[in-house]
């Protein structure tokens, strides 16, 4: 089935029309379902969210739009409706990053004066990081062979080592056709940088600047890109996520698909068709994934977790993959895992497409059945599966698909708590209903106000324990966690730390008279905290906030009146009855009238999704206004 455009100018149909001839629907469960572009746009803005194969991109008009990229190693990429379209883009990533944020082992590239005893002549004023798969270590000679003793213009391509008194060390390999030593030193420019240039969509993250983005919007609703340039700055630069390290730490291996065979760790082993890179890398997420499932529950996996894993189910010989309704999964860009017992032998078998997060989040249902005996009820087992596929080593912050994200703070018809954890077994739903579930245990494995009883309930769960539920372990806090629960919905977003955000039950409050005073250390890094006032409606008060802080990593402090842009100023509001009032704008010496009776919280003014790198805090002293 071809795609055909349907609109647009006719330069726009003929730079397009043969994408659209050889762009094939394939692998779809709804084949008579026709696809076509409506339209081709051009994008541009911010990059406020990354997701797997797509991002939310930030128009200057604020509006956000979801557009899918196809991956250079996919053959497709996924729509919304599930359906797989071949719809391959170009893709440039461009940024710079400090000297110091290079990585052991990272493979960067410059040219230098060198000569045959491995001397370096002058200084590398640029310096690149290797990405491609075809960057080899070594050295390239750029001019005539020189002398014993003569200095010649290379291009060195090693592995980082260190920087030492602004000097470069990077090892290259033995028999590199210029050198005998192995182990090279440079003098770097004062101001030298690394630069970087990939077509890898993973080194995309939120905050990047989209200079280019060509994509066509679908009949489907969807938006998929076809061109993407974005420019990252130091700060922003993704080459140091999980996803790259995993990549650069196999990039030995080789992405070209195989045959179905067996990979296997201590804890999984899959059958398999994709590359023996991309075979690795699922492995280690998994057993990081498992490692960390295990540290949490207190239990390892008693058993293997085997199975299938399919990039293209054309290679797949006739009668290996026996059960159709994981067939039909896999065909649907999804999986499953079926989970079986016999006496106190527990046995889980993946069938999933090649989709990282899918994996994961079947291998978790497998943890816990294998770990458990069950995966309790739907609302917990499908909750943990989406923890587990989102989870990363030493990271807190929250770190998922932004259509999901997108989906949870712009609904209007929101889940409450009881809708969401449902006794018992029931039908999974869609995508829509696995979020809701995955809202709450992030809330409740998170929030240290809900943390503590949520692993014991989960384990109960699983065990299938009589007597205990949702209910019976958080109804006497309801008030409090519905409280929390909208909050969470409110503020979410990539980069939300709920540990930040805790509130502070527990805060004490006093009213004031006559000149007394009440005062309150406020920290930078974290969300609303208790002033120790107690306000009366239409009373005034003073406000003095002593101190600096800072809402960016490195940069020099602020007080309370914040900077040019707002970031950094003392925020209030009034907590009564589990609803808080309208934002109190305050300052560094400021006064205010009570708009209500109730407790007043602080917080320095910035992004919820930014709270982690702030650091300082601010002394803060009331009194009633003479």
């Amino acid at each position: 089935m071809t795609i055909k455009p349907t609109f647009g100018s006719v330069s726009t149909l003929s730079l397009f029309v043969a994408i659209a001839v050889a762009s094939l629907l394939f692998g779809s469960t709804v084949d008579a379902q026709g696809i076509t572009i409506v339209e081709m746009l051009d994008i541009g803005g911010t990059v406020e969210s990354v997701g797997s194969s797509q991002l939310v991109i930030k128009q200057p008009d604020g509006k956000t739009l979801v557009v899918r990229v196809q991956e250079k190693a996919a053959n497709a990429v996924v729509l919304e409706n599930g359906q797989r379209l071949r719809y391959p883009a170009t893709v440039e990533i461009r940024g710079s990053m400090a000297l110091k944020d290079l990585g052991v082992g990272q493979s960067v590239r410059f040219t230098v004066g060198l000569n045959r005893q491995g001397n370096s002549q002058g200084e590398a004023a640029g310096v690149e990081l290797a990405l491609a798969d075809t960057d080899q270590l070594g050295i390239s000679l750029l001019g005539k062979v020189p002398a014993v003793n003569e200095y010649a213009q290379c291009v060195v391509t090693g592995q980082f080592v260190r920087v030492l008194n602004q000097r470069m060390v990077v090892r290259v390999p033995e028999g590199n056709g210029f050198t005998r030593k192995t182990t090279l030193s440079f003098a770097l420019a004062a101001d030298a940088k690394v630069t970087f240039a990939s077509d890898d969509i993973k080194q995309v993250v939120a905050g990047g600047k989209v200079t280019q983005c060509v994509a066509a919007r679908l009949n489907t609703g969807d938006i998929v890109a076809k061109q993407l340039l974005v420019e990252v700055s130091e700060y922003e630069s993704g080459l140091n996520s999980l996803d790259a390290k995993l990549y650069a730490k196999y990039r030995h291996l080789s992405d070209d698909p195989q045959s179905p065979r067996l990979i296997r760790s201590p804890h999984f082993a899959f059958m398999t068709d994709v590359s023996d890179r991309e075979g690795q890398v699922i492995l280690h997420k998994l057993e990081t994934m498992v490692t960390l499932l295990s540290k949490y529950f207190g239990r390892a996996p008693t058993s293997v977790i085997n199975g299938f894993i399919v990039r293209n189910l054309d290679v797949w010989p006739q009668g290996v993959l026996k059960e159709p309704e994981g067939v039909a999964k896999i065909r649907a860009h999804a999986g499953i895992c079926f989970n079986s017992s016999l006496g106190n032998q527990r046995h889980a078998e993946l069938y999933s497409c090649d989709d990282h997060g899918v994996i994961q989040h079947e291998c978790t249902h497998g943890y816990c059945h294998v770990a458990f005996g069950s995966t309790g009820p739907t609302w917990l087992a499908e909750g943990v599966a989406e923890l587990g596929q989102y989870w990363k080593f030493g990271e807190q912050e929250v770190s998922i698909n932004p259509a999901v994200i997108s989906y949870l703070t712009k609904t209007s018809q929101k889940k409450g708590l009881l809708e969401i954890a449902v006794p018992g077994r029931v039908p999974a739903g869609g995508w829509q209903d696995y979020a809701w579930r995955w809202a709450l245990c992030n809330l409740l494995a998170n929030n240290p106000n809900y943390a503590p009883r949520f692993k014991p309930l989960a384990i109960a769960l699983m065990e299938q324990r009589e007597g205990v539920s949702f209910q019976s372990v958080y109804g006497p806090f309801g008030d409090r966690l519905s409280f929390e629960y909208r909050l969470f919905l409110e503020h979410l977003g990539n980069g939300f730390r709920p540990d930040l955000c805790a509130w502070q039950w527990t805060a004490k409050f006093k009213r004031l008279s006559g000149e007394a005073l009440v005062n309150k250390k406020i920290k930078a890094d974290y969300g609303w905290q208790g002033s120790g006032l107690q306000v009366e409606e239409g009373v005034s008060y003073d406000v003095i906030a002593q101190g600096e802080w800072s809402t960016t990593q490195g940069t020099s402090g602020v007080g309370g009146d914040g900077g040019g842009d707002g970031k950094g100023r003392l925020m209030g509001v009034i907590f009564r009855e589990f609803q808080l009032s309208e934002v109190i704008v305050l300052g560094k010496e400021i006064s205010f009238v009570a708009p209500s009776d109730g407790t007043l919280f602080l917080r320095c003014q910035d992004k919820w999704t930014q709270l982690s790198d702030n650091s300082g805090e601010l002394h803060v002293y009331f009194r009633r206004t003479p």
